[in-house]
């Protein structure tokens, strides 16, 4: 008798550990399903025709944000700049094929250098000119005679300016 009690007792045990298991299990694939989609929304994504959402973003290697932008145009992906500040390389986004911004959002310019160090002549043409390219022509203009000239501090456009020099808005 004692043993049919502990026996039942193991298995009444066993079916909660499965259940346990269980939702385990479909918890642990809807937050894969739920990671995924949100990959969508980054940088990186490979998803085509994915929505990339900025919300703020500090920059980084104008090389990479280069590279990043190509596999955004290749995919058909589309950007929007949606809110906070969009500094540094953050604001190559504008050459995206398919692009809007908000107009409260802020985008910080300024120009070429390398871990805090001024670049030659040189590398400081070639890197402005491959910062420039991502720009639509009056913000390409603007970037070439005043914004890249500032290297330790930035100049600050809002997505409002930009809209006015003709970047789409976010709906």
């Amino acid at each position: 008798m004692f043993f049919n009690q502990i026996d039942r007792a193991l298995y009444a045990r066993t079916q909660n550990l499965c259940s346990i298991a269980l939702l385990f299990l479909i918890l642990t694939l809807c937050f894969a399903f739920w990671a995924t989609t949100a990959e969508a929304a980054r940088p990186k994504s490979q998803q085509p025709g994915a929505t990339i959402i900025i919300n703020g973003d500090p920059g980084g290697s104008v090389r990479t944000r280069y590279n990043e932008i190509k596999d955004i145009n290749r995919l058909g992906q589309r950007v929007e700049i949606r809110r906070g500040a969009c500094m540094s390389s953050c604001t190559m986004f504008l050459g995206a094929d398919n692009v809007c911004v908000s107009p409260q959002t802020t985008f910080g310019f300024h120009g070429p250098y390398r871990f805090g160090e001024k670049l030659s002549q040189s590398e400081f043409d070639q890197w402005s000119q491959v910062i420039a390219s991502h720009y639509p022509t009056p913000v390409r203009q603007w970037y070439m005679t005043k914004a890249r000239y500032k290297i330790y501090s930035a100049t600050h456009l809002s997505g409002a300016e930009l809209i006015r020099l003709g970047i789409p808005i976010c709906p």
